[in-house]
């Protein structure tokens, strides 16, 4: 007889100024096409870096002076991006960007993508915006553009970032992920039972998805994610 196999649901955490997030979602889409048979539901959590910041972000470079950053080892970090993100079809343009967004709003447009089945699109979009063209991500007009370019209504947009629609289901989640103890993004939970932290390469992702479809359940479904 067959063994029986589980679904499978992916919640990832990430924010959309984090480049290893974006390298790991491009290293999940190889993963995703190489197990499509599991048919994954995928879940994109928010996680907010820098809550902290002012709604119109920080200049870039104030950013890094504040934090007595080595620019020596932000460029080798960098560089190493650079070549990773390469051979996923990423061009990381790490020069463009001049500013550090809140990422709120992001994570609001990102919330209601997700409720027109558009939250990977979304996403995707935000992200080339900012590493890659240096868009301000945190800008009001900037962002009505980008969820148009993901196939929203750009009023449903202005309405959900005017007036924060979903901002509780955002800190809901953000409150669930440090319940779980998750300290850094990208991190994907399977199941609600195990994650794997880090821009992880395809073929862990893929494995991961396996063992998650084929183990015998030990919580319930969904235990350790996010509610939704």
């Amino acid at each position: 007889m067959q063994a029986m196999t589980r679904a499978l649901r992916i919640d990832v955490y990430a924010d959309t100024v984090c480049p290893w997030c974006y390298l790991g979602k491009r290293r999940l889409a190889v993963a995703l096409a190489a197990r499509a048979q599991h048919a994954p539901r995928v879940i994109w959590r928010p996680f907010e870096l820098n809550p902290e910041l002012p709604v119109e972000g920080v200049d870039r470079d104030s950013y890094l002076a504040a934090r007595s950053v080595d620019r020596a080892a932000l460029d080798r970090a960098h560089h190493t991006l650079v070549e990773l993100g390469r051979a996923q079809g990423i061009d990381f343009r790490f020069d463009r960007i001049a500013r550090v967004p809140n990422t709120r709003r992001s994570h609001l447009l990102v919330a209601l993508a997700a409720r027109r089945d558009r939250g990977d699109e979304m996403l995707e979009r935000l992200m080339r915006a900012y590493f890659e063209e240096g868009a301000d991500i945190g800008d009001f007009d900037t962002l009505v553009g980008l969820a148009a370019d993901a196939g929203l209504a750009a009023r449903e947009a202005s309405w959900a970032i005017a007036l924060r629609n979903g901002q509780d289901a955002v800190v809901a989640a953000q409150r669930h992920a440090a319940s779980l103890g998750l300290t850094g993004v990208p991190t994907f939970v399977f199941n609600g039972e195990y994650a794997l932290s880090g821009a992880q390469e395809p073929a862990a992702l893929a494995a991961a998805m396996d063992e998650a479809v084929a183990a015998p359940s030990v919580a319930s479904e969904g235990a350790g994610a996010a509610p939704g």
